[in-house]
């Protein structure tokens, strides 16, 4: 399992390059810690942060992190299924909420407290973001709030609306992220060797 960071360079350098013509999507991009969860037969077996650390005991005291998944199917095949998400701390500042995730996963006997997870990605799915997005919601994870938009335009102004703190302001964030929406063009863009080429950061 390898959690990619996100580059951050010109928007619209990127957008010219990988979304031109494209629906994309808008997310906050949350302060916490990153981390994958691998779930088998519906069940969570592994959780990592992106260092590779085994933190499965601290994963399963989350309170909103579900354990089990419903048998819809895909949840439940035999096949790993691989989410990725941040914790994070939902009534906190940006670095409140990182410094309590970073600390929750480092101690021998974690409690949970105050701390949420948000799910935002199902690992190696070619399927559309919106439709992944609602599969998430469908298993009962939290899922992050989502605006699309084909204008690049509108893009910025909702990273100004974020700079503002009008947008996504009541949650710790570091910045907007930006995603292509088509699972054909998300594998078409593919990822380097450190970040995928179809989602950007903007941030401060």
């Amino acid at each position: 399992m390898k959690l990619l960071s996100l580059d951050n360079y010109c928007f619209s350098e990127w957008w010219a390059k990988s979304a031109k013509g494209e629906t994309m999507i808008v997310q906050p991009k949350f302060d916490g810690c990153a981390l994958g969860l691998r779930y088998q037969s519906g069940t969570l077996v592994a959780a990592f942060t992106r260092s590779g650390k085994d933190v499965t005991e601290a994963a399963r005291i989350i309170c909103n992190l579900p354990v089990e998944l419903p048998e819809d199917g895909i949840a439940v095949s035999e096949e790993p299924l691989e989410i990725r998400g941040e914790l994070y701390a939902p009534n906190l500042s940006r670095t409140k909420s990182q410094a309590l995730a970073a600390g929750h996963l480092r101690k021998k006997n974690p409690t949970g407290a105050g701390l949420s997870f948000v799910a935002y990605e199902i690992l190696g799915s070619t399927a559309d973001e919106i439709e992944d997005i609602k599969r998430l919601e469908s298993w009962f994870f939290e899922i992050p709030p989502t605006n699309r938009t084909a204008d690049p335009k509108q893009v910025k102004r909702w990273h100004k609306e974020w700079l503002s703190c009008e947008l996504f302001e009541n949650l710790p964030t570091d910045g907007i992220v930006v995603k292509v929406a088509s699972g054909e063009s998300k594998n078409r863009l593919g990822s380097n060797s450190k970040c995928p080429n179809w989602a950007i950061a903007l941030k401060g």
